[in-house]
């Protein structure tokens, strides 16, 4: 009943609705109260626009990580990362989160990022993604994520496009037990981009030295630069851009499926609002949730369900960066024990995937700690359904 209220409600008098829920966040000037939102989308009457929460000022970034910071909570755990091995993990807390999310904000800026310039991402699921999309976003930059399986033409086509500043990458990979060369991949995009006449100063490289060590990567003198050499070299505190409500946030392009991909852009204000307000109800988020999204970042599901949504609500994040069936199929029931993982968010494709194995790979594991299953991406069938729904509760 709540639900249907609240729905009715945002159909009804959507200016004051959302302008309610926008008001828990934190924005440096707020927004012109005649401009919550205005659209059109009839080519008849000019340009196709949608613009939410105008005229006010607000910052992404500051809102999902120093928020929460500030307010007492800095020793939270922001995100648990598991490796493609069982034995490899991490975690940071919100505080270490923002340390790293500034140093390298301070290193974009050194290299002459600016508010508006665009930053391609092509990384594997490495906290260093989530990094540095929201250090992308505390500088006003536009962070465009290529997905860590594409290829270097589909790399190079997003180059050409939106002429980044700098790409960030790291040397390589591991997923299971294949190695994936991802900064030999950059290097021929960045050769591709060139003849389109784009050249890129700064290949940003993390070493990810479980998958590839330093001296077996192929280098550029002058363009290429080792991200530990120089990012934790600046400091941990970064001043916050404030933007518009309407400034670019992030460049998604669609996958290329039907010819040439095209760059959606998604802007700051109504994304931040929407992406918060539909995690917290969707996912029936607790403060003690353990939160795990099996998307990519790569993705629009990873921008909003394993960056923005979650850390908005100053959630608990895990991002894993292997394949779900390695090294067997009980890999993520094993990681959901290990973790204590509380909500678990999916695509049926994985589902079923995993069904062909059988429910002997979960029964193996206690999953007692799940409260909460989503399914994202396609409807899902009920055969999918029913596995995922015996198979956990």
């Amino acid at each position: 009943n709540q639900y249907l209220e609240m729905y009715q409600r945002s159909i009804d008098d959507p200016a004051g609705f959302w302008s309610e829920i926008a008001e828990t966040f934190y924005w440096k000037q707020k927004w012109s109260p005649e401009e919550v939102c205005t659209e059109n989308l009839d080519v008849t009457k000019g340009p196709i626009k949608i613009e939410w929460f105008k005229g006010g000022k607000t910052n992404i970034c500051h809102n999902a990580v120093d928020r929460y910071v500030e307010a007492g909570d800095g020793a939270k755990i922001a995100m648990y990362w598991e490796g493609n091995e069982p034995d490899q993990d991490g975690k940071l807390t919100y505080s270490e989160l923002l340390d790293k999310v500034c140093q390298l904000a301070n290193y974009l800026k050194s290299v002459g990022v600016e508010k508006g310039d665009a930053v391609v991402i092509y990384l594997p699921m490495l906290m260093e993604l989530p990094i540095a999309m929201l250090a992308c976003a505390r500088i006003g930059a536009v962070h465009s994520v290529v997905f860590a399986g594409f290829s270097a033409d589909a790399i190079a086509q997003r180059i050409t496009d939106c002429k980044p500043k700098v790409v960030i990458t790291c040397n390589a990979v591991k997923r299971g037990q294949k190695l994936i060369p991802l900064k030999d991949i950059v290097d021929a995009s960045l050769v591709e981009s060139a003849k389109n006449g784009v050249t890129v100063g700064i290949c940003l490289t993390y070493e990810n030295q479980l998958a590839m060590k330093k001296e077996d990567t192929q280098w550029i003198a002058g363009r290429d630069v080792w991200w530990q050499d120089v990012v934790p070299n600046f400091p941990t505190r970064c001043d916050v851009e404030w933007v518009d409500a309407e400034d670019p946030l992030f460049l998604l392009y669609t996958s290329g499926s039907t010819g040439k991909p095209k760059g959606v852009l998604h802007t700051t204000g109504g994304y931040m609002v929407y992406a918060a307000t539909t995690f917290k109800h969707a996912f029936d988020y607790k403060p003690t949730d353990i939160y795990w999204c099996t998307a990519d970042c790569g993705w629009i599901t990873g921008h909003s369900y394993v960056t923005y949504g979650p850390l908005l609500n100053g959630a608990t994040v895990l991002v894993y960066e292997g394949a779900p069936n390695y090294p067997d199929p009980g890999r993520c029931w094993d990681i959901v024990d290990k973790y204590g993982v509380t909500i678990f968010y999916t695509a049926p494709t994985l589902i079923r995937s995993l069904m062909r194995d059988g429910s002997v790979y979960v029964d193996r594991y206690s999953r007692k700690s799940l409260r909460v299953l989503g399914s994202v991406g396609e409807p899902i069938n009920p055969t999918a359904w029913r596995f995922v729904f015996i198979s956990l509760v």
